[in-house]
């Protein structure tokens, strides 16, 4: 009896194991490029950087090499035995993705978050999927505040300097408002705006908050303090 519980423990540590390690079980093997010929990047950052990835079956996987393609919306990253994959969206439960030490270095914006949260579960957003991974910069029982990356291939208008006009990848990021109810407003980064984005009754107190504090919530430290002490109201 003894051999046998032994023997069961073996088969499912080595199963664990195998789920564990091959996180290519979670994803398919990543298509060779086919953005040569477009000018732009589909990446939110051209460089390889760091993430800690959870997987709803193979766990917390920390500083896996990742690529974010938000042309796509799905996450490269290269796997234990080397290769490239896109994870499966439906076993990630979150990632926080590193920026590349470079942008930080450059600190061309102010208040740059080093790393950022992304997570799924926000289909209630106009042209966002459930599976859509989304950056959640502020979470809480009043206020949630979400920004979605995208980039979008266009085909811009032929001119005297362009005979044959190519294809081009062009960045936008749109920043969303969900309150308790999940009704949702599109915002713009700035204090302003997104303080009249505000239930008429937390206006005062998100003046204050940013009066006390000294915030200018173009910056995304400053969102973060922002709306974690908003949300402390609740």
């Amino acid at each position: 009896m003894k051999k046998f519980f032994v023997v069961v423990a073996l088969l499912v540590s080595n199963l664990s194991f195998g789920q564990i390690s091959n996180v290519d079980l979670n994803g398919s093997p990543a298509r060779l490029s086919t953005y040569s010929e477009i000018d732009g990047s589909p990446y939110l950052f051209e460089d390889w950087a760091r993430a800690d990835i959870s997987l709803s079956n193979a766990g917390l996987k920390e500083n896996v090499a990742y690529k974010f393609n938000i042309y796509e919306n799905e996450l490269e990253v290269i796997n234990e035995a080397g290769n490239k994959i896109y994870l499966n969206k439906a076993y990630i439960e979150y990632a926080m993705l590193e920026r590349p030490s470079i942008i930080i270095a450059n600190g061309s914006n102010e208040g740059m978050l080093t790393k950022l949260l992304f997570k799924k579960g926000y289909g209630m957003i106009s042209g966002v999927k459930d599976t859509d991974l989304v950056n959640v910069i502020a979470e809480g029982k009043k206020y949630t505040l979400v920004r979605k990356f995208q980039t979008d291939l266009v085909t811009p208008p032929k001119n005297s300097y362009s005979p044959t006009p190519g294809r081009m990848f062009v960045f936008e990021q749109s920043f969303y408002l969900i309150d308790s109810n999940n009704e949702v407003n599109s915002v713009r980064n700035r204090t302003n705006n997104i303080v009249k984005s505000l239930a008429d009754d937390d206006q005062a107190e998100a003046k204050q908050i940013i009066k006390d504090n000294k915030l200018d919530l173009s910056r995304e430290d400053h969102m973060v303090i922002f709306f974690q002490k908003l949300n402390q109201e609740a």
